[in-house]
């Protein structure tokens, strides 16, 4: 049930690719697959459609802002049923959440209905705590900065892919006279079904992976990593309350320079084939380095370019400034949860998990709420000095904290 994969003709893939990748493993990066474009497609027009429906930055930080709140609620116990009694019956509750929250996203005209839409989908993805843990569990601790590299790389290029059907609603447009909604619309539809179609492949690697042993203590837990995510979830808050700039980008780059979802998918592609390029060379750099080192340079390296953001005179500018900074960047994401996985124990993965996912959808549901309100209320570019500030915190506060417990990890795994 595995192949190996580490070399391919005379490329060697080793530094890049786990030496071995199961059948579950398998599944769930096809997943991905379907994931990443259906993430390409709706994030390159979600906003603007909204905005076609009359709504200002205020409303969008509202409606996203409930996203958060529907993860808040349920992360915590979908995490810890999973680490009691199995990922699957979790992850079924989660489908039929989704199904019905994009069913309302695609008929919903009100703040109310799409506010409603947006907690059912925070309360599906709340159940996708469980894809963290059960990804972490199909490889090695010696292979797990190649796992999350691969699983990154190939998300982020089909989120490119995804993004390119930016171009489509401008050409509707021009070519048969749809309105700019009525065009934003037909593409949602796609990402729907890319969105949809993932969960069979999800449930598949779920029901083809060994389940973790409940350790009988029903909702009642002591975790033994409570340090580890004490500390995750703090960084996990000062990173999520900067990207309160980011979550109304297309939104920013709109109300500036007039940008349609055609040039907004262009950054999208090019940037995340960028990102991917960060996503694969991280475990090599961070092998060199350690992943402390790595992950903190390179957040601390992205503050000038947030800074930047407010002096650029016109969208190219802004786009070549948002390529450098997620490319800097994006040498954290592999790194950060392969990170935090080694430094848990198996059976605690998925609750520790969705605590500090609870963390996060807290700040989550005030950073698009802070940024529209700072957008609206001071200054358009307000977000983004905030954003570079909270950045140069981030950047030294995950050095002084996880830099003692990476050590710690090496030696009990020397031992």
């Amino acid at each position: 049930d595995t192949i190996a994969v580490s070399e391919v003709g005379s490329l060697d893939l080793s530094a890049f690719v786990p030496d071995r990748i199961s059948k579950p493993a398998k599944y769930f990066l096809a997943a991905n697959v379907l994931n990443g474009l259906g993430n390409g497609v709706f994030g390159v027009v979600i906003q603007l459609y909204l905005m076609t429906l009359g709504f200002g930055s205020m409303d969008l930080g509202s409606i996203f802002m409930m996203n958060s709140l529907g993860m808040l609620l349920l992360t915590l116990p979908a995490g810890v049923i999973a680490d009691r009694y199995g990922r699957g019956s979790v992850f079924m509750a989660g489908m039929i959440a989704t199904f019905v929250a994009f069913t309302l996203i695609m008929i919903g005209r009100s703040i109310e209905v799409l506010s409603i839409a947006w907690l059912l989908l925070g309360l599906g993805n709340a159940t996708g705590s469980v894809l963290g843990p059960l990804y972490s569990s199909l490889f090695d601790s010696e292979d797990m900065d190649r796992a999350f590299g691969l699983r990154g790389a190939i998300g982020i290029l089909s989120n490119a892919v995804g993004s390119l059907v930016g171009f489509i609603p401008p050409m509707l447009v021009r070519s048969y006279g749809l309105t700019f909604q009525r065009s934003y619309w037909l593409v949602m539809l796609i990402s729907v079904v890319f969105f949809l179609a993932q969960f069979p492949l999800y449930y598949r690697a779920i029901r083809s992976s060994p389940e973790p042993e409940g350790n009988g203590m029903g909702f009642r837990f002591n975790l033994r990593s409570k340090a580890v995510v004490y500390k995750f979830s703090f960084l996990y808050t000062v990173q999520n309350i900067a990207f309160g700039f980011f979550s109304l980008f297309p939104y920013y780059v709109n109300s500036r320079f007039g940008v349609q979802s055609d040039a907004l998918g262009a950054l999208y592609f090019a940037s995340r084939f960028v990102q991917a390029g960060s996503n694969a060379a991280a475990p090599k750099v961070a092998k060199r380095l350690g992943s402390v080192k790595t992950i903190s340079l390179a957040l601390g390296l992205t503050v000038p370019f947030w800074l930047m953001f407010p002096f650029a005179p016109s969208y190219l500018w802004v786009s070549a400034i948002y390529v450098l900074r997620l490319f800097i960047g994006s040498f954290c994401n592999p790194l950060m949860p392969s990170l935090f996985y080694r430094l848990l124990y198996e059976e605690e993965k998925a609750t520790a998990n969705s605590l500090t996912t609870m963390a996060s959808m807290g700040s989550n549901m005030v950073a698009p709420k802070l940024g529209g309100f700072l957008m609206e209320n001071v200054s358009i570019d307000a977000p983004a000095y905030l954003g570079g500030a909270l950045y140069l915190v981030y950047a030294s506060s995950f050095y002084l904290l996880l830099n003692q417990e990476a050590e710690k990890t090496h030696q009990s795994s020397d031992a």
